[in-house]
């Protein structure tokens, strides 16, 4: 329940509108009319014109600074009577500039150059000396700029402003026009006072460019009640796309209101219950030991979890496709940890929960569905870390000819393919390739065990598979064959090849403790055991298991091969030890406890089919002369027994499976011992 909330979170609030429909393609649903009055939406397009046309004639803000004409204006003051005083203490009469004659360096004529300079500055910077920003220096001088002065707004052309140097030769023209006083000098310190008092203001500017913008109508024109939209087997033009497109818009708003909010999550709620009960169905019919594991259950929850989130993040986002979110890296993924059939329905029970939100969803479906199916068609295992590549063109075929194919039937014609949606194809595929880093995450989140680590166990050049050859060769040699024998075994009667074979390779890892006191070790006629008491030999046999578990847990090997080396003895006896402990003290004075295996029992058909593979191959060591009919009797005679003691009883293993197994066991067993089959002689 609580994964179909959050599913549903993740859900748009509006009702779906029913009817699919693309530019370019026929009306394949009954005359529409229009359900009620809408008003017809802009298109992109439109609004980015609009938008453009607006920017394009958008008068820029700039700011009259009125301390600049206070500040230049008592700079010139300043430097006159400066310049003045200078030009009085000349001795020959020319003054600093060399340009005042003596009898004009009077207070009265200090007076006129100061008024008539003062003036000047007046008069330019009340007209404005803009600083024109550099987006602004291609305007034309016809051209208006919005001037703010005291916080009051008014157009004003550029070409009624004055820049520094139209200001300065202004200056100079009309010092020039009077006659009275020394042009040189008096135009030298006004052109010096000059200065920007008109500054560009971005803030301002973008501030009221973007109020500006928002009003911009979204909509152009309107369709009424009952007016006639589109007929059956009609083109959908762009107009008309316009106009359905506004329709839909419309009737998603309409749907969002508190009463139909409840309805429409309602209802999203049922679909999504729906999937999920129909997924467990699945699970309890075909995989069972999955719902019995609260992990398991977590994992494929959260797996559709983050796909629903993937194409949640596609749909809102404008500038990405459905069709870029990677979808098929769930049934990748759980394919790399569970049977392609698991896989497969995972794939098809997320796609239809996210249909509910995308936008045609028929062909979403039909897209996917068929990709995920190829797609474990081509992954019939994950041996090959080339696989994952290939499943990226296989993903990209697939999505390739399915839309084409769809887009011919559809519409009969090429040209109705939108030729963009395979970059969006090619991107979904190259996006797969993250199922790899994805895997070893889940691997160690949840403590899976896919394909690609088992093969790595596998390896014999594996540290602790290499440790386990030096110290003991013959047990490792023992390994090898009971690996063998399994792996074929399982792959007969159908199950995990690869899991059984990696747990065969380390079930007897426990035996580089003391590998003297295993008989496939000792290379001479001496036997430590003859030393010892049948319970200490006992004891010292059985231990192998525990310290097999301790060895795997300090080495991190993974709990599922630690599960074979616990069962791969079940609770059985070690059956030499125990009867010659009994013919000397007699079965009284024995506790069997002493001699059997601490357990468990085998609980899956791997760990099973590993506890007859071992069994068999180890007791086959002990024939002298190994023939047709010994070999087969001592296989029968091992099975036989372990069943008796209901060794397979926690397993899912059938009698069918255990007389499959017996048949190869005997073949391969004569295969390894080179025994020809005795012909009935005539």
């Amino acid at each position: 329940m609580s994964c179909a909330l959050l599913i549903v979170y993740f859900f748009p609030r509006e009702g779906r509108f029913k009817y699919e429909f693309e530019e370019g393609k026929s009306w394949r649903h009954a005359d529409l009319d229009a359900p009620f009055s809408f008003a017809i939406r802009k298109t992109e397009t439109e609004l980015d014109s609009a938008k453009k046309e607006m920017i394009a004639s958008f008068a820029p803000i700039y700011v009259l600074d009125e301390n600049v004409e206070v500040l230049r204006v008592r700079k010139f003051r300043q430097r006159l009577n400066q310049e003045w005083k200078q030009s009085s203490k000349s001795q020959d009469g020319n003054g600093i500039m060399g340009l005042l004659r003596t009898e004009r360096r009077d207070s009265i004529n200090r007076a006129i150059h100061e008024e008539l300079g003062v003036n000047i500055l007046k008069q330019i910077f009340s007209q404005g000396v803009v600083s024109l920003d550099v987006a602004h220096e291609g305007k034309e001088v016809t051209d208006y700029l919005t001037l703010l002065e005291n916080n009051i707004a008014k157009d004003v052309m550029l070409g009624d402003l004055f820049d520094l140097r139209s200001a300065a030769d202004y200056a100079e023209q009309r010092i020039k026009d009077e006659r009275t006083v020394d042009a040189e000098f008096l135009t030298n310190l006004v052109q010096n006072s000059l200065d920007y008092n008109i500054h560009f203001n971005s803030h301002k500017t973008q501030t009221l460019l973007g109020q500006e913008l928002k009003r911009i109508p979204l909509q152009k024109g309107k369709i009424d009640i009952g007016e006639s939209i589109i007929r059956r087997g009609e083109l959908v033009s762009p107009e008309r796309y316009r106009v359905l497109q506004s329709l839909k818009q419309a009737y998603e708003r309409r749907t969002g209101g508190f009463k139909q909010y409840w309805f429409v999550v309602a209802g999203q709620l049922i679909l999504v219950i729906v999937c999920l009960v129909t997924l467990a169905i699945f699970l309890k019919i075909l995989f069972p030991t999955v719902l019995r594991q609260p992990s398991k259950v977590l994992f494929i929850l959260l797996l559709l979890l983050l796909m629903v989130l993937v194409a949640k993040v596609a749909l809102k986002l404008e500038f990405l496709h459905i069709y870029l979110a990677p979808l098929c890296i769930l049934p990748i993924i759980v394919r790399a940890f569970y049977d392609a059939k698991l896989a497969i329905f995972l794939h098809i029970v997320a796609v239809f929960i996210i249909s509910f939100i995308v936008p045609n969803p028929f062909e979403f479906v039909f897209l996917q569905i068929f990709a995920g199916v190829l797609l474990m068609y081509g992954m019939s295992n994950l041996r090959r870390r080339s696989q994952f590549f290939n499943s990226a063109f296989v993903i990209f075929g697939s999505y390739a000819v399915t839309y084409f194919g769809l887009n011919i039937v559809q519409e009969g014609r090429i040209e109705s393919v939108d030729w963009s949606y395979y970059g969006w194809f090619g991107g979904n595929a190259m996006l797969s390739l993250f199922a790899f880093p994805l895997i070893y995450v889940f691997e160690k989140v949840f403590g899976f065990l896919s394909e690609i680590s088992l093969i790595e166990l596998s390896d014999s050049n594996n540290p602790l598979l290499r440790e386990l050859n030096q110290k003991a060769p013959g047990t490792f040699q023992h390994t090898l064959q009971v690996a063998n024998l399994a792996e074929e075994a399982i792959n007969r009667i159908g199950g995990d090849a690869l899991l059984v074979r990696a747990g065969a390779m380390y079930h007897d890892i426990g035996k580089m403790r003391r590998p003297e006191y295993f008989i496939e070790n000792q290379n001479t006629a001496e036997n430590r055991h003859d030393e010892l008491e049948y319970r200490e030999s006992a004891k010292i046999i059985i231990g192998h298991v525990i310290e097999g578990i301790e060895i795997a847990h300090k080495r991190g090997l993974p709990d599922q091969i630690i599960d074979f080396i616990r069962s791969h003895h079940g609770t059985t006896r070690t059956e030499y030890f125990y009867r010659k402990a009994v013919e000397e003290q007699g079965e009284a004075h024995v506790d069997k406890a002493d001699f059997t295996y601490p357990g468990p029992r085998p609980f899956s058909r791997e760990s099973a089919v590993l506890m007859m593979a071992d069994s068999v191959e180890a007791a086959s060591k002990s024939i002298k002369d190994p023939q047709a009919t010994s070999l087969g009797a001592l296989v029968d005679s091992i099975i036989d027994r372990q069943m008796e003691q209901g060794q397979f009883d926690n397993a899912d293993i059938t009698l069918k499976d255990i007389t499959l197994i017996r048949e190869l066991f005997k073949r391969r067993l004569m295969s390894i011992y080179h025994v020809r089959v005795e012909y009935p002689k005539n």
